[in-house]
């Protein structure tokens, strides 16, 4: 539940920002390949170099898998990608009240 309300602010702050709906597809495209990238999809963060591992338990996705695998390997899970993503939900679900607009 926290890893949706880590991301789905995100995807508001982008509908918020964005004029038109292709604009909106081409800016939530920018921000889905790199994340995706991030949480491993293309390299798995075991083989990242540490600067890319570090960069990755920072991004919303990295911090999610990072929760989800210990928490699926019966270990604890580290307060630092619960920390992420909670801060990931507050700021951005911030930045999209005060950016929406009625039209």
């Amino acid at each position: 539940m926290l890893s949706i309300a880590g991301l789905f602010p995100i995807g508001l702050v982008i509908a918020a920002i964005a004029r038109t709906a292709n604009g909106a597809s081409v800016i939530g495209r920018l921000a889905f390949f790199p994340m995706m990238f991030f949480a491993g999809l293309w390299l798995p963060r075991e083989l990242m170099p540490g600067v890319l591992r570090d960069i990755s338990n920072y991004t919303p996705l990295g911090a999610a898998v990072e929760a989800m695998r210990n928490s699926m390997l019966g270990g604890a899970i580290p307060a630092a990608p619960l920390l992420v993503l909670a801060a990931y939900a507050v700021v951005f679900g911030f930045l999209a009240r005060r950016f929406f607009r009625w039209e």
